[in-house]
C-alpha cells in the first residue's frame, strides 16, 4: 500500500469512529434532557422508566 493509501484510510477511520462517538454523546444528552424535564411532572422513576419514551431522530 502507498503511504497516502494508508494515510488516507486512517484519517477515515478515524473520522468514522469520531462521527460515531458523537452520535452517541448525543443521543445521551437528549435522553438526559428528556429525563430532567420528565422529572419536574412525574417525581418518582421507576413511573417514568415505565412510560419508557423513544427517541426517533428524523432520518
Amino acid at each position: 500500500m502507498d503511504s497516502y493509501s494508508l494515510i488516507a484510510l486512517l484519517t477515515l477511520v478515524l473520522s468514522l469512529l469520531t462521527l460515531v462517538l458523537l452520535s452517541q454523546l448525543f443521543r445521551n444528552l437528549v435522553r438526559k434532557q428528556i429525563d430532567d424535564q420528565m422529572k419536574d411532572m412525574i417525581p418518582i422513576k421507576s413511573i417514568r422508566d415505565r412510560i419508557g419514551i423513544r427517541i426517533k431522530l428524523r432520518k
